[in-house]
């Protein structure tokens, strides 16, 4: 009788499972410093291969999980949070590690010998796992003085391994205000900029190609300064590369976060130095007015900064994500362009299109000929948009300017 009974409970059990408890759902909060409660952008969140995102440039994230997974938030220099999904607070604070190891003695460090192995580490990593591709989403937005003119969302392909090599066009989307090519100009040097080999080469003055940190002689453009931060990794050693003050070329101003124990980058940040250009024959025409000859001087103002966070999630050094914040003057107008780029993993799609880097091709057009699939997009948001992005979105989606210019 007793097993009887046993036998029916198991197969009403069967006829009729029980709810499942933790059920997927999306998951926002802000990521903050603990301390200066200041917000922490591109921050990685973390739950699985499958699962995973940066925070935006204010801080915010969105990620689609079961309430019972566990979240991995980590940011270099800080102590990284490990959270149940469920229990997720709307802002996350990081606690900054070297303030809890203010006691630590630090040891003096040889940045020769660093730069030196960091160079030959990065080398190594290139060889051995260049032929890892990667898919990445892409968002960038456009303004001219304060109007936006364009936003565009894209998923491409690349060999991810160091640096970003052999785009490939996956799907997009674009929508503008803008009728002629003027919007397609940041878009093009942003992927340039990030693709070309960095920082391995020798720098040749004559060759058209910007100074970098990591070069084999780049004693004779930079000065070096360093910092010591902990995180959970151990101790980083942060080496400033200073353009020297005789460089007239464009140089990047940058810093380098080092793993001493491994000699692998973690992250890069700075700015491309540009010189100012005037124009001699206004400067003689307007030589008499103070205002007209500063507007003068504003006439080439670029600026240009730049934030590459890198990965070992695949067991091998990558670009996780790449944040680029561009401005340049152009028919006296100030352009302003915004982009992210964020590695979603092993993601395969079309290799039809092949983005080239050097401005031949037109993306917009191979966007075209893809067609809109607002479906595709509304499912397919990866990074959280900020309050400006979401604002464009939503107008550009009202008036059904996506894949197309006015």
């Amino acid at each position: 009788m007793r097993i009887a009974l046993n036998v029916i409970i198991v197969m009403l059990l069967t006829c009729f499972p029980t709810t499942a408890s933790h059920a997927a759902a999306h998951f926002e909060a802000t990521v903050v410093d603990a301390q200066t409660r200041q917000p922490l952008p591109f921050a990685s969140i973390y739950v699985s291969r499958t699962s995973s995102t940066i925070s935006n440039a204010v801080g915010t994230f969105s990620i689609k999980c079961d309430s019972a997974d566990v979240l991995r938030i980590s940011y270099v220099g800080y102590k990284t949070l490990t959270i149940r999904a469920s229990r997720l607070p709307r802002q996350v604070g990081l606690q900054p590690m070297e303030n809890q190891l203010n006691e630590v003695v630090v040891r003096p460090v040889d940045l020769k010998k660093l730069i030196r192995k960091t160079t030959t580490e990065t080398r190594r990593q290139l060889r051995k796992y260049s032929y890892r591709q990667s898919s990445f989403f892409y968002r960038q937005i456009t303004f001219a003085d304060s109007t936006c003119i364009e936003l565009m969302e894209a998923f491409l392909q690349a060999k991810s391994a160091v640096y970003l090599q052999d785009m490939f066009l996956q799907k997009g989307r674009f929508a503008g205000i803008q009728p002629d090519s003027l919007h397609r100009y940041a878009f093009w040097t942003n992927f340039f900029t990030v693709s070309e080999l960095p920082m391995l080469t020798r720098y040749d003055i004559y060759n058209n190609t910007d100074a970098k940190p990591l070069t084999r002689n780049y004693e004779d453009f930079y000065d070096l300064d360093y910092d010591v931060i902990f995180d959970d990794t151990g101790r980083l050693v942060v080496v400033h590369f200073i353009p020297k003050p005789y460089v007239t070329d464009p140089i990047l101003d940058v810093k380098l976060y080092i793993d001493e124990k491994t000699y692998r980058l973690r992250k890069m940040e700075g700015e491309k130095r540009y010189v100012p250009v005037v124009h001699k024959e206004y400067e003689i025409e307007m030589q008499d007015t103070l205002e007209m000859i500063k507007i003068t001087k504003s006439q080439d103002f670029q600026n240009f900064n730049l934030t590459v966070n890198m990965t070992e999630e695949r067991g091998f050094l990558e670009v996780q994500s790449v944040y680029i914040d561009s401005q340049y003057m152009k028919y006296g107008k100030l352009f302003n362009t915004r982009s992210i780029l964020f590695n979603v993993g092993d993601q395969t799609g079309s290799k039809e299109k092949k983005l080239r880097v050097y401005g031949n091709g037109d993306l917009h057009n191979y966007i075209l000929e893809q067609g809109y699939d607002q479906q595709f997009w509304h499912d397919n948001e990866v990074i959280r948009r900020t309050p400006v992005e979401q604002k464009v979105m939503e107008l550009f989606e009202h008036q059904n300017l996506f894949g197309v210019f006015e």
